[in-house]
């Protein structure tokens, strides 16, 4: 089957978490020690990613009813696990292949957390903004913070692709008017590795 090209965007816009890294470990581990120590519970790993994964802190919190700082959290339960952020092995390479095109990252991840993870692996540096769940009152699947990075960029969302690991990211794109690629996930073009980026772009 021929390989369906996309017309040249003005811009890409990047979720983190299972785009460029693989943060689902201290994700994980996090929420373990927070569930152990506030709730005396264990959280199983499919309880995680099916209630947790993927979603605003806030809106986490807010149905625990969790009365917890988010920067509290980040420097507290997730900076235990920071070290088990993995970076996938062609992030870089692909990201430095993408260099004509200006770039952002568009995470739920607060800024704490998201800047941490950005800088421990030398990566910050491709990216002309990182917008975080901190930049806006809503996290996806609202696309306000695609619209963010678009405005930031100095693009319209129609000029823009949206690069993303959940269903989340794909409706929040789609619904800001960007083209969305799914990594493992539909969206208007799949791939299953970050490198396929570059045949269709």
């Amino acid at each position: 089957m021929p390989i369906k090209l996309i017309p040249s965007p003005a811009a890409i816009l990047f979720d983190m978490d299972g785009v460029l890294v693989n943060t689902f470990n201290s994700w994980h581990s996090s929420f373990v020690d927070l569930f152990a120590e506030v709730y005396g519970s264990e959280l199983r790993r499919e309880e995680f990613l099916t209630r947790f994964w993927g979603r605003d802190l806030r809106d986490i919190f807010a149905e625990l009813e969790l009365a917890l700082s988010i920067p509290d959290f980040c420097q507290g339960y997730y900076g235990g696990h920071a070290g088990k952020v993995e970076i996938y092995d062609d992030t870089r390479s692909t990201l430095a292949a993408l260099a004509r095109f200006p770039k952002a990252v568009i995470t739920n991840t607060p800024a704490a957390c998201a800047r941490l993870i950005l800088k421990n692996l030398a990566i910050e540096q491709y990216f002309r903004k990182i917008i975080t769940g901190d930049d806006v009152a809503t996290g996806k699947p609202d696309p306000a913070i695609v619209l963010k990075g678009c405005e930031l960029l100095g693009i319209s969302p129609a000029q823009a692709v949206v690069v993303g690991d959940h269903r989340v990211d794909m409706e929040a794109g789609q619904r800001a008017g960007c083209r969305v690629i799914g990594v493992g996930v539909d969206g208007d073009h799949r791939i299953e590795r970050l490198s396929e980026l570059l045949s269709i772009l």
